[in-house]
């Protein structure tokens, strides 16, 4: 009898500790996004956080810029910011759902909105900033080479489709930085 009882439970152990275990091939399920596991590598969670917490912030902010801007420069490369990352930005989610990686990120900062009746010509983020036109040119410059660097190491990613993606879309990020000013860096080619 206490054989049987024995061989019972531990039956029961085996199956419901086995159940826990992913085994190769198998696709993960919806208790992925709960227990932090991706399907990219550490560099592919990173491309995904920081390149979607920058292009949406630099779409909202060109918006604003480009509304209230008084040079064709600045009112070009702000247009430009929104149609290059508005094209990107959802394809960018759709491959992060797919890997499981969730965006956007619930504590990226956001940008707070100006309010209609302010005396300045300048733009105001979160409240304190005030941001001069060509202080904007030298903040997309800035902006996009750190989104240009992340889709370079991403184009080289492990993972195929966010390797695709990457390799895709970095002709219209390079395309923007040089918009912006930016020289590429002939040196850095691997």
């Amino acid at each position: 009898m206490k054989l049987d009882k024995i061989s019972l439970i531990a039956a029961c152990a085996v199956f419901t500790l086995g159940s826990c275990v992913r085994h190769s091939g198998e696709p993960m399920g919806r208790a992925s996004l709960f227990n932090n596991k991706t399907g990219v590598d550490s560099e592919g969670f990173s491309f995904f956080k920081s390149v979607h917490e920058a292009a949406a912030y630099e779409v909202d902010l060109a918006n604003r810029v480009g509304a209230s801007a008084t040079s064709p420069e600045v009112k070009k490369l702000a247009s430009q910011v929104v149609e290059t990352y508005q094209s990107i930005l959802p394809e960018l989610v759709e491959i992060a759902t797919v890997e499981y990686v969730i965006l956007p990120d619930p504590g990226a900062l956001a940008l707070e909105s100006v309010s209609a009746d302010s005396t300045t010509d300048s733009l105001s983020t979160a409240g304190t900033i005030t941001v001069a036109e060509q202080d904007y040119i030298a903040h997309v410059q800035h902006k996009q080479a750190m989104i240009l660097e992340q889709f370079n190491r991403a184009s080289r990613n492990t993972n195929k489709q966010l390797r695709n993606f990457a390799a895709a879309k970095l002709p219209a990020v390079q395309e923007l930085y040089a918009l912006a000013g930016g020289e590429a860096d002939h040196g850095a080619h691997h």
